[in-house]
């Protein structure tokens, strides 16, 4: 008796298993048009302000040390209390607006 069970279900998990290995087989690389993603290189490319910069080797001017981590200072100061105010609580409102 459980011969006759298993060898359908068998065969069945044998099929199971073929038809995934065929699905996956059919699978080709889609034809796409020759103009895809030239509008990403395109942006891209359009917002690097200088592309032989990458060789320049001499240093950017910028801050001296003192200067760069007094700013960096009120940087980091300003998320602590934004203007020097405390938060303002959130008040929610339910139900009507007269007050009632």
């Amino acid at each position: 008796m459980p011969n006759s069970f298993l060898t359908p279900l068998r065969r069945l998990a044998a099929l199971t298993v073929v038809l995934q290995l065929a699905a996956c087989a059919h699978s080709s690389t889609p034809q796409l048009d020759p103009r895809f993603g030239n509008a990403v290189r395109l942006s891209m490319a359009q917002q690097v302000r200088y592309p032989a910069s990458a060789g320049n080797r001499q240093p950017a001017d910028g801050l001296d040390g003192p200067s760069a981590h007094a700013v960096m200072q009120r940087y980091r100061a300003s998320f602590v209390e934004p203007n020097g105010q405390a938060p303002q609580p959130v008040q929610f409102m339910l139900g009507g607006g007269n007050g009632k």
